[in-house]
């Protein structure tokens, strides 16, 4: 069982080094890339290091495995504290953005993050730290019970708790999203122009549409790096799609 855990983290690892690695080299590469990203070389060159040492602990089963687990799964929780506040700029400023962008399967739905961050960070690493952590913790039930049962219950409660926030996101994004506004919001962004870009750049605009018989309300969010379209029906279920318009912003904006 450890070894498949450690498989696991392994190959968990390999994907976060690998989106590093990767931002590294277009960060030094490929002009205006990190400008556009805002990396700064030290913190990405930090997060492959970091990165590799999981990667070396984890296939070798060093001595910092169940340290190395403790830490991933505090850290977990630190960015879970300060989801909402972190996330809008995280997402892109991350070296290990390319991850998050495997489970961004399309862009009205949120579920793959969801599951990424609540199932996979959340409870995931919850789990793997307790295992991990198993000739620590072990012992204590036995010389301790009371003691060692309160510290076992902890992370089976925020395993618990992670995997009702993710089935509480599920259930709300189900009433929230509507496909017909999100047709809207394709049909809206895919009339877009660079002029409209440009000359609201930094601005949000609304207004009305109809389409049939039902209207929708319109709020066109402009930026160079991400532009918004966010519609909402006459249910108040709502639809969204964005994307860079780094090409309309060339010439400035």
């Amino acid at each position: 069982m450890r070894l498949v855990v450690r498989v696991l983290n392994v190959l968990v690892v390999l994907l976060t080094l690998g989106s590093g690695v990767a931002v590294l080299v277009s960060d030094l590469t490929i002009p205006g890339y990190r400008e556009h990203y805002r990396d700064a070389i030290w913190f990405v060159t930090a997060y492959c290091a970091v990165q590799l040492v999981y990667l070396v602990e984890f296939a070798r089963d060093g001595r910092l495995v169940p340290w190395l687990a403790l830490a991933r799964c505090g850290a977990a929780y630190s960015f879970l504290a300060f989801f909402l506040e972190l996330w809008p700029t995280w997402r892109s400023w991350t070296p290990g953005r390319y991850v998050y962008q495997l489970f961004e399967w399309r862009e009205a739905s949120k579920l793959g993050l969801f599951a990424l961050v609540f199932l996979g960070r959340g409870a995931g690493n919850t789990l793997n730290a307790f295992y991990l952590t198993e000739k620590w913790w072990r012992p204590l039930r036995i010389r301790r019970p009371v003691v060692g049962r309160v510290v076992t219950a902890l992370p089976v409660a925020a395993t618990v708790l992670c995997v009702g926030a993710f089935l509480q996101l599920v259930h709300e994004e189900g009433q929230m999203f509507s496909a017909e506004a999100q047709e809207v919001a394709e049909f809206v962004y895919g009339g877009l122009d660079c002029a409209a870009v440009r000359a609201n750049a930094g601005k949000t605009t609304t207004d009305l549409r109809q389409r049939g018989d039902r209207h929708y309300q319109v709020a066109i969010t402009y930026g160079c790096a991400e532009t918004r379209v966010l519609v909402r029906d006459e249910d108040g279920r709502v639809g969204s799609t964005a994307g860079p318009e780094l090409d309309c912003c060339q010439d400035g904006s």
